[in-house]
């Protein structure tokens, strides 16, 4: 099973208790995607909905595959993009910190492999 979800992954249970929808789902051997749903919450803010569920509880590593790898293989694009290897294409990011504090910056960026951005 692989569930996307977003943007609201923070839900309320029955005695009024936060829940991580995405922990739960990941937890439960649930491959999760997680999305930004452009219409509402704009495609640059992807990083902070996955921030988000570290915040409460989802596991970095699993939220940096549910943004990355894991839609790749949702829609078969996981042999170009979704992670970083031979022969795939090279889009990275550099932060000054934790990719998942919504405090860190964004230090470099390379599209393709070429530098497009370098912070001064």
């Amino acid at each position: 099973v692989v569930v996307v979800v977003g943007p609201g992954m923070i839900v309320y249970d029955e005695e009024n208790n936060l829940v991580n929808l995405a922990k739960v789902l990941a937890d439960a051997g649930v491959e999760i995607n997680i999305m930004s749903d452009a219409d509402v919450v704009q495609q640059e803010f992807l990083r902070y909905q996955a921030a988000i569920a570290v915040r409460y509880g989802l596991d970095p590593e699993t939220a940096l595959r549910a943004i990355t790898i894991n839609p790749a293989k949702l829609i078969e694009a996981d042999d170009r993009i979704g992670s970083l290897e031979k022969g795939k294409d090279a889009d990275l990011v550099i932060f000054d910190g934790d990719p998942f504090d919504i405090q860190s910056k964004v230090c470099r960026v390379f599209i393709n492999g070429i530098s497009v951005f370098e912070k001064e």
